[in-house]
């Protein structure tokens, strides 16, 4: 950030200098009401009845909050400071900000302001810094869990959300240490080693439950090693210990884990905090960007900040100029809620004014992370290096494809930009969240079939937003109803309840239901989640069909049964009148048993198929209903010995973030593993990290990369992949259109007689190439059309079943520094391959550092291959499997209660091309949804 004085300076002070509070003639307001009310509301009464500040609580049993009771302060004060709480010392004012960069990023993202002491303030009284941090952001969660603000009246939602996931983050603390090999800090063992042990700050269960699966019952704050003015011998600063020259012996040779409590291992731990350490309640986040402005606590979703940063609100306080340059802030600017007005669900207030639900913004600023879960709903890829647009896709330039320039959900064509002198200097915002117009897009078609290979979910298309799915047990981490309802988790899906099935019911059966209060406070047959909760917007009506009423828009929407899809029982749409069965996804889901009343099923004339096989028994719904998932391979995180700001407690440090780059991602890659809840579901064949070190000295470390504590991920024994995960794809489809891509249907899993009859030969070759390790016999141009053009499997092929079960694709083999080793990508940038290692600045192309005679010496990593044919894993997942979910699917792999790839039994049917042992489809559904081979003597309909 650069420093700017002057004219910024005198426009702020005249903006928040305020003597006493006048009327619009200038003469002194006289008045019974608070003095917040009066400067901010213009009300002499304590009922927002002036034309100022909204009522941000407009709510039946709370509708007149008093301004003290949220923000503290001094109801009596005559002026600003004698109304306001004063900032500690440690903030101080505007001026302040703009020569103190630690006053700056604390008052910016309010990472460390609890950790600042007592201090008297001018007027003689002593305060705290959380009567200041309660002052400047009421909600923010170490805030309410002293009942103050929002936790005089929801001290139960304050408790039990202050251990959840989305305020701990225990998830990514946790599952980074545990993937590379570093022991457990709380001393934990259990739920195979992956017990969460880290959080943003120290927090205990009180009604630890230690028959909850995933559960702990305390976390502690997750520790700054890099503090600028510490020099004890677990510091980095001035410390010989973590010299780039020293780090190599930090490895353990045999696992490939980061040895616990080593140099190595604080520093990885320290890239961790500063790259992911801010997407939590317990701060503001970095607060410093179109698009990722927000609050601290119950404030980020429930008092969303605009995308601008710019107030909405009437409050006659505020510069509505600020931040001038929405794209950058600069201090001494501040970002502003864009009304002060509380959203949950969509309601018509007392005014009679409708407001939406908590909008699908409120979740993008922090779900941000490679696969872009709220983008990927909206139907907007990342294309963080702007391969596309340059030219450089790999493995293959789609044959068309849009950015999102234009796109009004992400940038405002008619918002003023102004300079640091207030002077317009053009309209419209040029980023969301940090990435131009370039770097998201809209469409993109490999296939060049004219469909968009990457369609938004079919929920967002309907108009549903993120809140009608996750509701109030998901975000706030448990039953808000129950006094025990809270507790610390150690994964995701220990704490989200929200299930396909929920809604949708399953094969066999309509959605459960319970009867409950549904919004309009009617006893009604409600749906419910995976834990029990009904789901007050989900009602089983009088016609015996299933409705969602929006909590984001208060529309109603049908929902249709999978029963009724799968199993011919006559039902038609309730608005359309179209009948709900379909022929197709009845043989897709259906039971192959001859009975009419569980569908067709996927029957095959050659009885490849086991006898009542359904596969809805051991697949979710995931599996084949996610479109399309943003595979990232090669993430190069480097962190250098410099000046910054610690993520977790505000404190000055010496470690900086230098780069975090992305060597490939794409769309069109797409794998099968085991999820947590003993399902195959696709799985994201990423997380593949390439740690480096820049110490005080400006020398460079070793690349190293890391295995989890089960010695899984950088096996030196093997050509490891490192990390994947099951990640829920957030693209679903019901089936193809015209201009969009549909399901995963058959030929995406399955061989087919068809395909090996064209592509057999080719396929045994490639198949025994790789079981070998035999890379240099790879045809990379075979490899490019049969995955970089082949989205889907349009071409029927083989190979793209071997990708899909876990073997890999031939195409991500990468060197030990974490470069790309393969003869197309003619990309001069790419991250990775230097013209010289000791010039790391300087960079080659992979084809062009590509030499057919030595490439396999240079081998390191197989990154997409996280399976070995026998089931043996090279990779690394941190998420054990959830109890009572019946056998084991991976049974007789190395590590059978945890999440993973496939078996050896499961490779076996899928990629065999012996058809006495592998399952070799004679009856199908294509890439498009049309019937293949056989399926006709099954299947007429639609």
């Amino acid at each position: 950030m650069t420093h700017h004085r002057g004219l910024l300076s005198v426009i702020f002070l005249l903006a928040f200098v305020v003597t006493g509070c006048v009327d619009s003639s200038g003469r002194a307001i006289t008045a019974s009401a608070q003095s917040c009310m009066t400067c901010h509301n213009g009300s002499v009464d304590n009922n927002y009845g002036g034309p100022g500040l909204e009522n941000p609580h407009p709510f039946t049993g709370a509708s007149n909050l008093l301004c003290t009771t949220c923000h503290g302060g001094n109801p009596n004060g005559t002026d600003r400071a004698s109304s306001h709480v004063p900032a500690p010392p440690e903030i101080g004012d505007r001026q302040n900000w703009i020569n103190n960069d630690h006053a700056y990023f604390n008052r910016l993202t309010l990472a460390g302001p609890d950790k600042f002491p007592d201090y008297t303030a001018a007027n003689g009284q002593t305060y705290s810094a959380l009567d200041w941090l309660q002052f400047v952001s009421p909600a923010d969660i170490r805030v309410v869990t002293q009942n103050r603000s929002c936790g005089q009246c929801h001290a139960n939602h304050a408790q039990i959300v202050s251990q959840s996931p989305i305020a701990t983050e225990m998830g990514i603390f946790s599952g980074a240490m545990f993937a590379a090999g570093v022991d457990n800090q709380m001393g934990y063992t259990g739920y195979e080693d992956t017990a969460a042990d880290l959080g943003i700050r120290a927090v205990t269960d009180q009604s630890f439950d230690p028959t909850t699966f995933g559960s702990v019952q305390n976390l502690m704050e997750f520790p700054v090693y890099s503090r600028r003015f510490n020099n004890g011998p677990n510091d980095i600063r001035n410390n010989p210990d973590f010299d780039a020259a020293e780090l190599d012996d930090d490895i353990d040779p045999l696992t490939g884990q980061a040895i616990t409590d080593s140099p190595l291992a604080k520093l990885y731990h320290e890239q961790i905090a500063y790259t992911c350490g801010d997407c939590h309640l317990g701060s503001a986040g970095a607060n410093n960007r179109y698009g990722d402005y927000r609050g601290s606590g119950c404030s980020a979703c429930h008092m969303r900040h605009s995308l601008s940063g710019r107030s909405t609100s009437n409050d006659p306080n505020l510069n509505r100029m600020e931040p001038y340059d929405p794209d950058d802030i600069d201090e001494p600017e501040l970002p502003h809620v864009a009304r002060h007005l509380i959203r949950t669900v969509a309601k018509t207030l007392s005014s009679g004014e409708f407001v939406q639900g908590i909008d699908d913004y409120a979740c993008a600023g922090c779900h941000q992370g490679s696969n872009r879960t709220v983008m990927q709903y909206w139907g907007i890829r990342l294309d963080q290096n702007q391969d596309v647009r340059r030219g450089f896709q790999y493995p293959s330039q789609p044959g068309s494809y849009r950015t999102t320039s234009g796109d009004t959900r992400l940038f405002d064509p008619n918002l003023p930009i102004y300079d640091q002198n207030g002077v317009l200097i053009r309209l419209g915002n040029r980023e969301f969240n940090g990435r131009n117009r370039n770097q998201y897009l809209l469409e993109e078609d490999y296939d060049d079939d004219g469909r968009d290979d990457t369609p938004p979910d079919v929920h967002y298309e309907a108009g549903m937003g993120c809140i009608d799915c996750h509701g109030s047990f998901d975000l706030h981490g448990g039953d808000v109803t129950s006094p025990s309802g809270g507790k610390i988790v150690s994964r995701m899906e220990h704490a989200v309840g929200i299930r396909c099935e929920s809604c949708h019911g399953g094969v066999a059966a309509y959605a459960q239901t319970a009867q409950g209060t549904a919004y309009d406070n009617t006893t009604q047959e409600l749906a419910v989640d995976g834990e029990g909760n009904t789901l007050a917007h989900v009602v089983l009506e009088s016609d015996g069909h299933f409705y969602l009423y929006s909590r984001l828009t208060g529309a109603r929407h049908f929902v249709p049964q999978t029963l009724d899809v799968t199993v011919n029982t006559g039902r038609t749409h309730p608005f359309s009148g179209a009948p709900l069965y379909s022929d197709k996804a009845s043989y897709a889901m259906g039971r192959d048993d001859g009975l009419g009343t569980t569908g067709i099923g996927p029957i095959q004339a050659n009885n490849a198929v086991p006898s009542n096989f359904s596969h809805t028994d051991d697949l979710d719904c995931a599996s084949c209903h996610a479109s399309w998932t943003n595979t990232c391979m090669g993430c190069h995180l480097k962190g250098e010995y410099s000046n910054d700001f610690s993520n977790i407690t505000g404190e000055r440090i010496v470690f900086e973030e230098d780069e975090a780059e992305f060597v490939y991602q794409s769309p069109v890659f797409m794998a099968l593993g085991i999820s947590p809840h003993n399902e195959i579901t696709q799985v994201s064949s990423n997380t593949k990290m390439f740690f480096q070190w820049e110490d005080r000295n400006n020398q460079l470390s070793s690349i190293f990369t890391f295995s989890d504590r089960k010695a899984q991920g950088s096996d030196p024994n093997q050509t490891p992949s490192l990390g994947h995960n099951a990640m829920m794809a957030h693209s679903i489809r019901g089936r193809v259109t015209s201009t969009m891509e549909g399901p995963r249907y058959c030929v995406a899993c399955h061989i087919t007689e068809a395909g090996m009859q064209q592509y057999g030969t080719e396929y045994v070759a490639f198949r025994s190439a790789m079981a070998s390790g035999s890379y240099d016999q790879l045809d990379f141009t075979e490899l490019r059309q049969h995955f970089g053009q082949n989205s889907g499997n349009q071409m029927n092929s083989p190979f793209w079943v071997h990708m899909v079960a876990g073997l890999g694709t031939g195409l991500f083999l990468f060197d030990g520094n974490g470069g790309a080793i393969n003869p197309l990508d003619q990309n001069p940038n790419r991250y990775g391959i230097f013209a010289d290692p000791g010039i790391q600045n300087v960079t080659v192309a992979p084809a062009t550092a590509f030499d057919p005679a030595t490439f396999m010496t240079r081998i390191a990593y197989n990154l997409d291959s996280i399976v070995l044919a026998d089931g043996t894993p090279t990779s690394s997942s941190n998420h054990p499997l959830m109890p009572g979910t019946g056998p084991s699917l991976r049974t007789g792999t190395p590590n059978p209660t945890m999440a993973g790839p496939l078996t050896g039994t499961l490779i076996d049917r899928l990629t065999n091309p012996d058809p006495a042992i592998g399952i070799h489809l004679d009856s199908w559904l294509d890439a498009n949804g049309n019937i293949g081979g056989n399926a006709g003597n099954y299947v007429s309909g639609p």
